[in-house]
C-alpha cells in the first residue's frame, strides 16, 4: 500500500482506517493477554492515529476513533480499564500530533501539547475507572511502589502522572518521528527559541508560585512544566557557545541558591522546593536577553 499518497475516496479512507483499527485491536488484545506488553499500546496507537490523521480526511477520523474504541472494548470486555486508560488518550494524542505535524508546529510544542492532553485524560479516566471497575489507579500504583502510606502522596501523584505522560509522549515522539519520513512528512525543528516559549516558561513559574497558596500539588505540577521548558532553554543557551551566557548561568545558579535558602522556610512543607523556580526565572531572563534584546540591537546596528 502506498502511504505517501493521501486517501481521497470514501472507500480508500475506510479501508485505511479499518487496517489501522485492526492493528490497534490486535495489540490491545495481546497486551491484555500478556500484561507485560501493555506499553506497546503507548507506542503503536499514537502512530496509527497519526497516520490516519495525515492520510485520511479529517471528517472521517471520528469514525476511526469510535470504531477502534468500540472494538477494543468488545475484545477486552473483561479488562476495559486498559481501553479507558491507554487506548482513548493514545488515539486523541495521535490525532493532535498529526494535526500539529501538518501545520508544521515545532516538535517541542508537539511534545508539550500531547503531554498536557495525556495528563488531562489520565486525571479524567481515574474516577471513571474507579466507578466502572472499583479499582483506584492511584492506590494500585502507590501500592506497587510501596508509598501508599506516604505522608505527601497527594504531592507525588501529579508528579508521577507528569513523568509518565512526558516519558510516554517522548518515546512515542521518537518512534513516530523516525517513521514519518518514510511516509513523506518531516518534523519542524526550529533553530531559535520562539518568544512563546519564554512566555510559557514564565507563566508556568507564576502559576507554580500562585498555587502554593491555593492547592500545593498543582504547584508542583506547574513547577515540572517550568523545569521542562527551562531544560529546553538551557540546551539552546549552551549550544549558543557564548562566554557571557556560561558566566550568567553559573552566577545565576549561585544567586538562586541564596534566594532559595531564604525563601524555603517561608512556606510549609513540602512546598519549599517550589522555589527552585527562581533559577528557572533567571534562565528565562538570559534567554530573553540573548534571543531578543541582542537580536533587536543587532538589527538596529545593521540598519
Amino acid at each position: 500500500m502506498e502511504f505517501k499518497k493521501p486517501r481521497e475516496s470514501l472507500v480508500q479512507n475506510i479501508t485505511f482506517m479499518a487496517m489501522m483499527a485492526a492493528i490497534n485491536v490486535v495489540f490491545v488484545v495481546l497486551t491484555t493477554l500478556v500484561p507485560v506488553l501493555v506499553f506497546l499500546i503507548v507506542f503503536i496507537l499514537p502512530l496509527t492515529s497519526v497516520l490516519v490523521t495525515l492520510h485520511c480526511k479529517k471528517i472521517y477520523f471520528p469514525i476511526y476513533a469510535v470504531a477502534t474504541i468500540g472494538l477494543c472494548l468488545i475484545c477486552t470486555i473483561w479488562k476495559i480499564d486498559d481501553t479507558i486508560f491507554y487506548v482513548i488518550p493514545s488515539i486523541i494524542t495521535g490525532f493532535v500530533f498529526g494535526l500539529l505535524v501538518q501545520y508544521k508546529v515545532p516538535s517541542f510544542w508537539i511534545i508539550i501539547s500531547t503531554t498536557i492532553i495525556q495528563i488531562g485524560f489520565t486525571y479524567a479516566s481515574m474516577p471513571l475507572i474507579k466507578f466502572m471497575t472499583g479499582r483506584d489507579i492511584v492506590e494500585v500504583f502507590a501500592s506497587a511502589f510501596g508509598i501508599l502510606d506516604f505522608k505527601y502522596l497527594n504531592y507525588v501523584v501529579p508528579c508521577f502522572i507528569f513523568f509518565i505522560a512526558l516519558g510516554q509522549e517522548i518515546i512515542a515522539y521518537f518512534i513516530i518521528a523516525d517513521e514519518l519520513p518514510k511516509f513523506g512528512y518531516e518534523l519542524n525543528e526550529p533553530k531559535n527559541l520562539p518568544l512563546s516559549l519564554f512566555i510559557c516558561l514564565n507563566s508556568a513559574i507564576v502559576l507554580s508560585i500562585i498555587f502554593i497558596f491555593i492547592y500545593g500539588p498543582l504547584s508542583y505540577l506547574f513547577m515540572l512544566f517550568a523545569l521542562l521548558l527551562a531544560i529546553y532553554s538551557l540546551i539552546y543557551l549552551i549550544k549558543a557557545n557564548k562566554p557571557w551566557i556560561y558566566a550568567s548561568l553559573v552566577s545565576g545558579f549561585i544567586l538562586a541558591l541564596f534566594l532559595f535558602a531564604i525563601c524555603y522556610p517561608l512556606v510549609k512543607e513540602p512546598l519549599g522546593l517550589v522555589f527552585i523556580n527562581i533559577y528557572f526565572f533567571i534562565v528565562s531572563i538570559i534567554v530573553f536577553i540573548n534571543n531578543y534584546l541582542f537580536k533587536q540591537k543587532n538589527i538596529a546596528t545593521i540598519k
